[in-house]
């Protein structure tokens, strides 16, 4: 299988939009591609996977866990 990456020059993964599809999960892309999920666990434990399902870690906040994604991905 071959991935195509179709990121346009100069977007960086700060450009992420990310949705709560449901209570404490969220999901990140960034103009169609997928970088990843976030899910909240206790109200400081959230636990970041990048863009295939591989565990990034475990982070106190939202923002901690959506930067890591980002600089995984980026």
């Amino acid at each position: 299988m071959t991935m195509i990456d179709t990121r346009i020059a100069g977007e960086t993964p700060a450009d992420a939009a990310w949705h709560e599809v449901e209570d404490g999960f969220w999901v990140g892309n960034t103009e169609g591609r997928f970088l990843g999920t976030i899910e909240r666990h206790d109200p400081d434990r959230f636990f970041a996977r990048d863009e295939m399902r591989s565990y990034v870690g475990e982070f106190r906040s939202l923002a901690e866990a959506r930067r890591a994604i980002a600089e995984r991905t980026g």
